[in-house]
């Protein structure tokens, strides 16, 4: 389920973003699930399924610790590029379970470093993704 989910996440934000996507790609010395690129601006993307209202503290911090690497590390190699940071929480919740999600997420997971700036945490509903994606 993981690995659709994945797929179809991403599909999703290629088509919403319209930019240029690239799978499990390895940036600054941390590997993404993907990245989108627009001129010198880099999105490094995660995705997280979730089945409860909590999100791993081993997943958030290993997320903290390969942005801070790519960043350090494209830093050192005083590249021009900017790295900022897309998280897709896809989700099999109910709605009650899926807002207390998404706050944690907001107010306590990732918001806590201040070298993670620059964070957009975007949800996905799996049923929805294979009601779009998987009915061709």
């Amino acid at each position: 389920a993981y690995i659709v989910a994945e797929d179809l996440a991403l599909r999703q934000i290629q088509q919403e973003e319209n930019l240029p996507l690239i799978r499990h790609v390895e940036i600054g010395g941390s590997a993404f699930d993907g990245i989108m690129l627009d001129h010198d601006l880099i999105t490094c993307i995660e995705v997280a399924f979730v089945v409860e209202p909590t999100l791993r503290k081993e997943k958030a911090d290993s997320i903290v610790r390969k942005v801070a690497t790519a960043k350090r590390n494209l830093l050192k190699a005083r590249s021009r590029l900017r790295i900022r940071t897309m998280i897709v929480v896809v989700t099999q919740l109910e709605d009650n379970e899926f807002e207390e999600l998404r706050v944690n997420l907001k107010e306590h997971t990732f918001n806590r470093d201040q070298d993670f700036d620059s964070v957009e945490v975007r949800f996905q509903e799996f049923e929805l993704l294979q009601k779009v994606y998987l009915s061709d």
